[in-house]
């Protein structure tokens, strides 16, 4: 693969299970159809903030066959919700679990070479106050607050892309426990290390009620 200088790893669940998650009654107000818009829309504020990035697609749903418009607009697809444990971690009711183990299970995929690497949450997009020239490009960056970390977000230069993915690792058994990948991935990745960004330029509607947010 050769280098690309900035990579978006988008996490996706277009057709998602029924089961509850923990703390919601609902697991998504919005409908696969509903969710593939907004994905769509998460591409193209991507493409229309940083033109030169690939774009890999993770989507960790029930269905590979998703909307062909959505496997189009990407540099690449991965599709990995026919795996077992992936299926059992995101079918679950701990959200973080599920992304956790599915952007471990994809670590080939993900690692293209690139200088700097964002991992950004499906359906949500890049806003007017997403700047690049804001992000620390020789550190790890992301929205904190308090001990935790905003996860819709982050991004991190290409040395940590290994050490990232231990993290990921390290965090999986208490992920299992109930808690969640804000609190977690921070202390194993290491909470000093985290550059603090006050604005990180993301928007959306959150799956399990709707509510608008900015970071």
């Amino acid at each position: 693969m050769p280098e690309h200088k900035t990579t978006f790893i988008i996490t996706s669940v277009i057709h998602f299970s029924q089961k509850k998650v923990l703390g919601s009654s609902l697991r998504s107000v919005f409908s696969p159809e509903d969710r593939t818009v907004q994905t769509l829309n998460t591409i193209r504020s991507i493409r229309a903030k940083v033109p030169g990035a690939f774009i890999i697609l993770l989507e960790m749903g029930k269905n590979r066959n998703i909307a062909e418009e959505l496997i189009g607009a990407v540099d690449k697809y991965v599709f990995i919700g026919q795996k077992t444990l992936v299926r059992w971690a995101v079918n679950g009711k701990f959200r973080g679990l599920g992304e956790a183990v599915g952007l471990i299970t994809a670590k080939k995929d993900l690692n293209t070479g690139a200088d700097f690497f964002f991992k950004i949450s499906g359906r949500y997009l890049l806003n007017e106050h997403f700047d690049t020239t804001q992000w620390q490009h020789d550190l790890f960056s992301a929205r904190k607050y308090s001990e935790d970390i905003s996860t819709r977000l982050y991004g991190f230069n290409r040395k940590f892309f290994g050490e990232w993915q231990n993290a990921l690792k390290r965090s999986l058994f208490q992920l299992y426990r109930g808690m969640s990948l804000e609190e977690v991935l921070p202390v194993k990745f290491g909470k000093q290390r985290i550059y603090n960004m006050q604005k990180i330029g993301v928007s959306g509607y959150t799956a399990p009620n709707g509510e608008y947010l900015e970071e």
